[in-house]
């Protein structure tokens, strides 16, 4: 039986055509696995043209170094070799006074730097280079953007008007499949369709929270339909205002948190308002002085560190001569008495000598160390061919401090009690803020508009039916007979106000914390002033002990040297040496114990947060612009003119005591 193929207006079956299908699968998938393996053995290809010279690469990662701008120190600053003891020569002496040092560390700190960091191998520097603090750092935190670092400017730009506006066209071309039309078209015709939208709009967030919008609107439609007009122009201008009264309402809400969120059903956070970002700026500044305050003991620290090195490299230096001036009486002596004579005392002697020699290069290194510490703490070059040398003397005064004026200045003056206090204020008012939120969102909403309707965008006047004005769509518009207004409330609330409540719970446990933490740190600088106060008794008794020792050392140093010299059989040059020796320890214990006595002042100062005014510094914000300085007398010449409103709350309650001071003698912030 012979089957025959019929062919259907020239198409194949619906089964031939399957298996078509499946053939040219089936190739196409050989296909690609041929290139595959082609590609995996790496044969088979071939290229047009000659190759050219090119790097192959022989791993998959390698260490790369970017291309940056980095203008880098001046070579001047490496040019000099350091000094150590293998390079000793003479260099021009710098004399540094302690204000001097000081002008010095705060004319060239940008980054502040910190003493007990350098070659450590967790060094900040290197390891959170974010971290180090620097002058900047204020500055950034007032120009900050970022969620949770907003600067004032950046929550001030929330109440910035928005200027949108858009404008669309468009046309279409469409085939009616319709045996039944309208608008004068036969079944087969081409409707065309031309369109245009147009918008621009200006919204602006207020104090209270609400938000005022105007908008403009055109809507332009044209087609080949039997239409009153061929082309028409339909617009609007509308104003429309929306104003929360319970959660996210009111000027307290607004300045703290910010404006709420436009959508009733939207859950705002409480960390983005103009006062929360000025307290921000306050902290920034806290920390800022904090850093200064620690730079300045460093400094201070390592210039009376230098100094006791000077002392040490003298007393060493006079030591040695004077111990070399005796062996060489002592050798003259020994080889006057020929083979044997006065051994043990050459011997003696030249002990000794070598002995200060080695203390004497120690003290040396010991002052080229020092002397880099404070270079770097100064951000100086490691050798500029002068070597800085302290010219001020340790205080040997006795100082006597108060207790409770101390304790007092501490507590108020501590940039560290005073960043707390900030943090504790900012998570107050931000509980305030969440309390607000667990009301229900309750808004006012309403809008007027008036609509505008024309053959012409501005056109003729005379279009349209007789006795109508339909011509010119703006000025329909502007006329007002055709309008339209709505209001009403929108009404939102989440049951069981579960992110809210957890958002209260939150922060009053946050804010017991930091409360905590103030407690417990006011009691830790009472500890502190303690033990400062110890300190200063402690050193300065044992500098007043040492300074005996001194004085008894000599003494019996000068009584050694006349028994010495009356009767050298009884007495051996070795006990005068030692007692020589003696004497410059008791030189250096009283020297680093009137240093240790000038280091527990200088804790006492840093402790009570008065080391900025012992050393004559203060810290106050640089001037204002042009521009800000215009925008300040214009906005206190619009105060003048304000009225009381007796029923509404218009000014924020104080933050700080100044500011509390100055609204009671009615001064206007």
């Amino acid at each position: 039986m012979i089957r025959r193929r019929h062919f259907h207006g020239g198409r194949r079956p619906r089964a031939s055509r399957s298996r078509c299908a499946n053939r040219l699968s089936v190739i196409f998938v050989c296909a690609l696995l041929l290139n595959a393996s082609c590609r995996h053995v790496g044969r088979g290809n071939h290229y047009v043209g000659e190759p050219e010279a090119a790097e192959y690469l022989t791993q998959a990662t390698h260490v790369a170094y970017p291309e940056v701008d980095d203008p880098g120190l001046p070579e001047e600053v490496f040019a000099t070799e350091p000094r150590r003891l293998r390079n000793t020569r003479p260099d021009e002496v710098w004399d540094l006074s302690l204000a001097e040092t000081i002008h010095i560390a705060l004319m060239n700190s940008r980054l502040i730097r910190s003493g007990g960091s350098f070659m450590s191998p967790g060094n900040p520097l290197f390891t959170n280079p974010d971290g180090m603090p620097t002058t900047m750092d204020p500055a950034i935190q007032e120009t900050g953007v970022l969620y949770g670092q907003r600067g004032v400017e950046a929550a001030l730009s929330e109440f910035d008007a928005q200027f949108t506006t858009s404008m669309i066209v468009g046309r279409s071309e469409t085939v009616q499949n319709n045996r039944f039309t309208s608008g004068g078209l036969t079944p087969g015709d081409t409707l065309v369709d031309e369109t245009g939208q147009f918008a621009a709009g200006v919204q602006k967030r207020l104090a209270t929270g609400a938000q005022f919008g105007v908008m403009q609107t055109w809507n332009y439609s044209s087609n080949n339909t039997a239409r009153l007009f061929p082309s028409v122009y339909e617009g609007a201008l509308r104003a429309e205002y929306r104003h929360p009264l319970l959660a996210g309402g009111g000027v307290d809400y607004t300045r703290i948190a910010g404006p709420v969120s436009t959508n009733i059903q939207g859950v705002t956070g409480v960390q983005q308002g103009v006062i929360i970002c000025r307290i921000n700026n306050d902290i920034a500044l806290a920390d800022f002085e904090l850093a200064v305050h620690h730079l300045l003991k460093d400094v201070e620290a390592a210039y009376w560190r230098l100094h006791f090195t000077y002392r040490a490299l003298d007393v060493e230096e006079r030591l040695l001569a004077e111990t070399a001036e005796v062996w060489n009486v002592v050798d003259g002596r020994s080889q006057a008495q020929g083979p044997g004579g006065g051994a043990a005392e050459n011997a003696d002697a030249r002990d000794m000598c070598f002995a200060t020699e080695g203390r004497l290069l120690a003290a040396r290194d010991d002052m080229y160390t020092a002397e880099a510490e404070l270079r770097r703490l100064l951000a100086l070059p490691v050798n500029d061919g002068r070597i800085i040398r302290p010219i001020d003397e340790p205080v040997s005064a006795e100082l006597l401090p108060d207790w409770e004026t101390s304790l007092m200045e501490a507590l108020s003056r501590r940039p560290e009690l005073r960043r707390q206090k900030w943090n504790i204020k900012s998570l107050d008012l931000q509980r305030r803020a969440a309390e607000n939120l667990t009301f229900p969102r309750l808004d006012l909403v309403g809008g007027y508009q008036l609509n505008g309707f024309g053959d012409n965008l501005l056109g003729p006047t005379n279009g349209g039916l007789p006795g109508q004005n339909l011509g010119n769509a703006y000025d329909g518009l502007l006329e007002g007979d055709h309008d339209g207004w709505n209001v009403g409330l929108e009404f939102s609330v989440p049951v069981g106000r579960r992110f809210a409540l957890a958002q209260v719970q939150n922060l009053e446990l946050r804010l017991a914390k930091a409360q905590a933490i103030l407690e417990e740190q006011e009691r830790e600088v009472s500890h502190e002033i303690a033990a400062t106060f110890r300190g200063l008794d402690r050193t300065y008794l044992t500098a007043r002990n040492c300074y005996n020792r001194w004085i008894t050392a000599e003494d019996r140093y000068q009584a050694l040297v006349n028994q010495y010299q009356a009767d050298s059989r009884k007495l051996t040059i070795d006990a005068v040496l030692r007692a020589r020796d003696a004497i410059a320890q008791a030189e250096l214990q009283y020297t680093q114990a009137l240093v240790d006595y000038n280091t527990a002042m200088l804790e006492l100062h840093f402790r009570s947060g008065r080391l900025l005014e012992v050393n004559g510094i203060s810290m106050s914000e640089g001037p204002w612009n042009r521009w800000a300085q215009y925008q300040a007398r214009e906005k206190a010449t619009a105060r003048t003119f304000a009225k009381d409103a007796n029923y509404l709350h218009t000014s924020p309650e104080p933050l700080t005591e100044e500011r509390a001071a100055s609204a009671d003698d009615g001064v206007s912030h």
